[in-house]
């Protein structure tokens, strides 16, 4: 009874680690470019840049965060550690992002704003990078990792659920209905009360997380090193399932105000749509980790995947005149998809590093978690980059139609909206997110990872430890490490990294 309240309170205090995650994510994704063109007055040229260095940026910094938390040993763990160091730089780079502390100059703002970015990518790094590899630490069970990924889905969506709503409550409290300069003072309440809570959370993580005390000696990685993590077959299936259902999620919240908005002219009723995807997506969440448990960490994509790209296809067919109730029940379906990939994707990463072990005889989380940070992030840049550059093409103009919503009350996006525009869109929003989960369900069939074969290459690691081979292992469970890594035997264990040596 007492181990399993225990359990129950690690995965509480891990999965609070993410409120920061789902959170910060969704705020920036809904107000920041907001808040800068219409409260901040800068140039959206001017944002834009400013969002891509500090991509940049952010991007660069978690392969050597990864390395870092890999390298550190202390009496407070080699993660854990970055949870309790990030707490002030996760609390005041928040707060920066909002407020410009009375400057007047645009080119000002503009320096300002590019290194507050810069500085809450760096915050962001410091915690979000051990986080993603500490779950391996923390319990080696295949189950009982889905369980911790889904507490810690839960915790982020619901995270995101609250970020949906609550800054907007906060910054009209102080700041009034108008979407402006006069909102200022509204944004920093907001942005107070959020790095508040963020700080909290990792607070949370800090004291209720663990990790093992018998770490493998520090080594040294070379450049070489990190293009060796694509020889992983697991590792390179992994990220083709994982960038392409995470790139998807972004193009699909990209795009999904501007189809509501200009498409089908429901913009009054986004918070709802919005709303009922974000609480339909824990609803599913919890669906989703049990049916993990029961099939497998990549089963949950099987249901998922076909069902949003049916109802992507279905929004083709949606009309104005469709009734908004429509529009919420294929906001839920979505919400089936959107779970099932958060799910599995984050929990299918940490056996990775249990596949690497017994190719390499290497313990690199770290370095895995910043590829993998980094390699999500440049993806999804180039992504919304390139969106970018489509909705020009169709003729949209973000400065054009922002400064029109704000200054015009009597605003017809109808009107605006050319046909080019409308039908450019709506494919859009629909083809793009279709390919990119159909590829991500193509990979997830190619996946070989499932709870026997990774119960074997944990027996295998334990057989070479003790015995430097797998004559520990009965032939089914050798097939199974052969299937899962692509190697044969004597390439296992570091054999294929040292003949490569010898040659």
């Amino acid at each position: 009874m007492e181990r399993n309240k225990g359990n129950l309170i690690q995965k509480l205090c891990y999965g609070a680690g993410d409120i920061y995650g789902g959170g910060a994510f969704l705020i920036f994704s809904m107000l920041y470019m907001n808040f800068l063109v219409l409260v901040e007055g800068l140039p959206v040229v001017a944002t834009s840049v400013i969002v891509f260095i500090g991509k940049l940026w952010d991007a660069i910094t978690d392969p050597w965060m990864g390395r870092i938390s890999d390298k550190t040993r202390s009496r407070f763990g080699r993660r854990r550690l970055y949870f309790l160091i990030g707490i002030i730089p996760v609390f005041l780079s928040f707060i920066m992002m909002f407020y410009s502390f009375g400057m007047q100059s645009t080119i000002a703002k503009i320096f300002y704003y590019t290194f507050a970015y810069m500085f809450f990518g760096t915050a962001f790094t410091i915690v979000m990078v051990p986080y993603n590899a500490i779950l391996s630490d923390m319990t080696s069970d295949y189950n009982e990792r889905t369980s911790f990924t889904t507490v810690r889905m839960l915790f982020s969506g619901g995270a995101a659920l609250l970020a949906a709503v609550v800054p907007g409550i906060l910054i009209k409290a102080v700041g009034g209905n108008v979407n402006g300069p006069a909102q200022k003072n509204g944004y920093l309440l907001m942005a107070c009360v959020m790095a508040t809570i963020f700080g909290l959370c990792w607070f949370v993580a800090f004291l209720g997380t663990r990790e093992k005390q018998d770490l493998p000696p520090v080594e040294k990685i070379t450049t070489g090193d990190w293009f060796g993590l694509f020889k992983n077959k697991a590792y390179r299936n992994y990220l083709g399932i994982f960038l392409s259902f995470q790139v998807g999620v972004d193009l699909v919240l990209a795009l999904f105000i501007f189809y509501i908005d200009i498409v089908v002219l429901k913009y009054q009723s986004y918070e709802l749509v919005m709303g009922v995807l974000l609480v339909f997506s824990l609803v599913f969440m919890a669906v989703m980790g049990w049916v993990a448990q029961k099939k497998g960490k990549a089963f949950p994509l099987f249901i998922g995947m076909p069902v949003w790209i049916l109802t992507m296809l279905a929004f083709l067919f949606v009309k104005s005149d469709t009734p908004v109730i429509v529009l919420c029940i294929l906001a839920g379906l979505i919400a089936v998809g959107s779970s099932s990939g958060n799910l599995s994707t984050w929990s299918m990463l940490t056996d990775v590093y249990d596949i690497d072990e017994i190719r390499t005889s290497r313990r690199r989380e770290g370095v895995y978690s910043g590829l993998t940070t980094f390699l999500r992030k440049f993806a999804s840049g180039v992504a919304v980059l390139l969106l970018g550059f489509g909705l020009r093409m169709l003729g949209f103009d973000q400065a054009q139609y922002n400064v029109l919503k704000a200054e015009n009350a009597n605003f017809d996006p109808a009107a605006y909206a050319q046909s080019t525009l409308v039908v450019g869109l709506r494919w859009m929003f629909v083809l793009i997110p279709v390919v990119l989960l159909s590829v991500c369900l193509i990979f997830a069939i190619r996946n070989k990872v499932n709870k026997r074969r990774f119960d074997a290459v944990l027996k295998g690691i334990d057989s070479f430890r003790a015995q430097g081979n797998l004559s520990a292992l009965n032939a089914e469970e050798k097939a199974d490490i052969f299937t899962v890594t692509g190697e044969p035997e004597q390439n296992l264990w570091g054999g294929a990294e040292r003949k490569s040596g010898a040659e």
